[in-house]
C-alpha cells in the first residue's frame, strides 16, 4: 500500500508542474502579460458573444457552439453553453459531447481548461485558471489547467481553483471551494471542499 502523502498525483494535491508563470520576466504589477493579439482577442469574442449570443434563447444553442468553434474552442459531439455563461479565453477551452455550462457560469481560462463528457458546471459555477505569486512585487500571474472529468457535478456557485483536476463522477457541492484534486466518484462540500462520502447510483 502507498502513502498517498508522497505521490505527486495523489488527489489530496495539485503538482506544482501544472503552474506556470504567464510571462516569466514580468517585472511591474502594471503591466499585461498578455500579448497585444491575446488582448485583442479576449475583447473581440466578449463583444461578438454579447451582440451574437447573450441574448439568444436556450434552443441556439447550436449557433453559441458555432461562435465558439469561430475563436477557436475545441468542441466535440454536442456539449450546451448556456448564452449568459461566460467564457474568458475561448481558444483553451475544450468540451466534449454533453457537457453543460449552465446560467451564469464563468470559464476563467487563464490556463487550458477541459470539460469532459457529460459534466456540468450549475448556475454561477466559476473555474478559475489562474492567480498571482502574492510574493513578489510584480504580482506576476500564475496560470494553470482545470480539468473537469466525465458525468462530474459542480453544484449552484461552485468555485474551482487553477490546476485542479476533478475526477469521474465527482459531486461538488452548491458554494463549494474546490482547492486540490477531487479524487473519481466522491462527494466533496464546504471551504476549502473535503470528501463526505462516495457517489453511487440507485438503479
Amino acid at each position: 500500500m502507498t502513502d498517498s502523502s508522497q505521490n505527486s498525483d495523489s488527489p489530496a494535491r495539485r503538482p506544482r508542474d501544472r503552474y506556470q508563470l504567464k510571462q516569466p520576466d514580468q517585472d511591474d504589477a502594471y503591466r499585461s502579460p498578455w500579448s497585444r493579439k491575446e488582448q485583442l482577442g479576449v475583447k473581440l469574442f466578449a463583444l461578438v458573444w454579447l451582440l451574437t449570443c447573450r441574448w439568444t434563447p436556450g434552443p441556439a444553442n447550436f449557433w453559441r457552439l458555432l461562435v465558439l468553434r469561430i475563436f477557436g474552442c475545441r468542441i466535440t459531439g454536442r456539449p450546451y453553453v448556456a448564452s449568459s455563461a461566460r467564457i474568458r479565453v475561448p481558444w483553451q477551452l475544450e468540451m466534449h459531447d454533453r457537457a453543460c455550462l449552465g446560467d451564469g457560469a464563468e470559464v476563467y481560462n487563464l490556463g487550458e481548461c477541459i470539460l469532459r463528457a457529460h459534466c456540468t458546471v450549475a448556475q454561477h459555477g466559476y473555474l478559475c485558471g489562474g492567480s498571482h505569486d502574492l510574493s513578489v512585487r510584480a504580482l506576476p500571474l500564475i496560470v494553470a489547467p482545470i480539468d473537469i472529468g466525465e458525468h462530474a457535478f459542480l453544484g449552484a456557485k461552485a468555485f474551482v481553483m487553477p490546476g485542479v483536476t476533478i475526477g469521474e463522477g465527482v459531486v461538488v457541492g452548491a458554494a463549494s471551494v474546490v482547492v486540490r484534486d477531487a479524487a473519481p466518484w466522491t462527494i466533496v462540500v464546504g471551504n476549502p471542499a473535503n470528501p463526505v462520502g462516495t457517489r453511487k447510483f440507485k438503479d
